[in-house]
């Protein structure tokens, strides 16, 4: 068995087939080193192209991979990459202000790594403009959130921030309303007007939004259950909300064509 760095100064290993190839395809991390394992289907079927791309492959045996990943779900391949390339807050907040309609998902101490995948999964899917997480306490895109994100995470917008309330402040000088989500009261989401420059803001499992964070907000929505289940979980939540909002673009779009050809 040959010998294998667990970790190198300013790298990430990232696992799994659509991490690995969403994040060559996004194009914004230098790739350092591909892995794959002998005889898998990855290997098979992704080989030739690294070969093409003049990747750099280290062709390993499933053993080997497995004790790298530190996970058996990893599907017969691994990268070594530049850590995650969060955006710069002020900058995009910069870009935002010139468009007429955007959206904006604000996560407040989310601390699955599972939520968080799956929550920019739906971000890129119904296209969230810009994601911005807490610095502390709360979990930010590791591997493991990458692997649950199935590579959305390399084509999504995501900041850092270390205070919340001023982000959502600074949101709001540019036009921004702010819609806090609470399983158990407000308004139901259907409901609402929502603006065309919009922040939602969701919280984390289980305690939901901070009181400063809530206070910040300008309206609370939920989304109405029933069932003996209290809520939902944050990242099927997040989902409906911004289908909801992809839904009400298309149709302002539709009514924009439709004028336009009579």
């Amino acid at each position: 068995m040959s010998k294998i760095r667990h970790g190198d100064t300013g790298r990430t290993l990232i696992y799994g087939v659509h991490p690995v190839v969403e994040n060559i395809k996004a194009g914004h991390r230098k790739v350092y080193e591909i892995f794959l394992a002998k005889g898998s289907e990855a290997e098979k079927r992704l080989g030739p192209e690294f070969e093409r791309l003049k990747l750099s492959i280290r062709h390993l045996s499933g053993i080997e991979l497995d004790s790298l990943t530190r996970d058996v779900k990893n599907q017969g391949i691994a990268a070594r990459v530049e850590p995650f390339p969060y955006n710069d807050f002020e900058t995009n907040l910069l870009e935002l202000d010139k468009k007429e309609r955007f959206t904006v998902l604000i996560l407040d101490q989310v601390q699955d790594p599972n939520n968080l995948g799956n929550i920019l999964r739906s971000a890129c899917c119904f296209g969230v403009d810009l994601v911005v997480l807490l610095k502390d306490r709360a979990v930010s895109v590791t591997s493991s959130v990458e692997k649950a994100s199935a590579g959305a995470s390399a084509h999504v917008r995501i900041c850092m921030v270390t205070n919340l309330s001023r982000s959502i402040e600074a949101l709001k000088r540019i036009g921004c309303w702010v819609y806090g989500a609470d399983a158990q009261n407000g308004v139901n989401y259907f409901e609402a007007d929502l603006a065309p420059k919009i922040v939602f803001v969701m919280g984390t499992e289980g305690a939901g939004l901070r009181r400063l964070v809530r206070e910040n907000c300008d309206v609370m929505i939920k989304v109405p259950i029933t069932g003996a289940i209290e809520s939902l979980n944050v990242s099927n939540a997040t989902s409906i909300l911004l289908a909801e909002v992809f839904r009400q673009s298309l149709s302002i779009k539709s009514k924009g064509r439709g004028q336009h050809n009579s």
